[in-house]
């Protein structure tokens, strides 16, 4: 005996429809993902397009305004993934290029004095404590903070300041 299913025509018939509109619209998936200047090459951002596009379709769909709203939609969850992966990256290289392994040969003996003197010179006296015992002999943020009679928040707040300068010192010299 057949089986029915009440209201799997309304589904299909659905289904159906968001493919037609899709289709009407996903050039402007493509045009944004364009126009926000991203390299798409896994088509994760063509991917959360496609779900906003979906979203703001069943939320939306039917109003006068729905391309408007879509495309509103789409963009700020593009923009959103963009914030989203660039916080991750900084955060990934920034962990990344301060960070000290025990097994690592420390970076004193392996810098050259010049380039030593030129940071030393960037840096205030607090910040080049931070440099040198976090940096240069690996030691954790809090016995920083006890030898220095400071707070954990204070030499984090330092190595925030030891890092920005110290991009912009490397960009000044490697970068012009």
């Amino acid at each position: 005996m057949p089986t029915i299913l009440y209201g799997v025509g309304k589904m299909v018939t659905k289904e159906i429809e968001f493919n037609q509109i899709l289709e009407q619209h996903k050039g402007v998936i493509y045009h944004l993902i364009y126009k926000l200047g991203v390299r798409d090459d896994h088509g994760d951002f063509y991917q959360e397009g496609l779900v906003a596009f979906y979203e703001a379709y069943q939320k939306y769909y039917g109003r006068d305004s729905f391309t408007r709203i879509a495309y509103i939609v789409v963009k700020s969850r593009l923009i959103d993934l963009i914030r989203k992966e660039k916080r991750y990256s900084d955060h990934c290289f920034a962990s990344q290029d301060f960070h000290l392994s025990h097994n690592d040969v420390p970076f004193q003996d392996t810098l050259d004095p010049y380039i030593l003197l030129q940071i030393k010179q960037v840096l205030t006296s607090k910040q080049w404590i931070y440099f040198n015992k976090r940096i240069l002999e690996g030691q954790p943020v809090r016995v920083i903070a006890a030898q220095e009679q400071a707070t954990i928040d204070a030499v984090k707040g330092w190595g925030k300041e030891v890092k920005r300068k110290l991009r912009k010192l490397l960009k000044e010299d490697y970068c012009s």
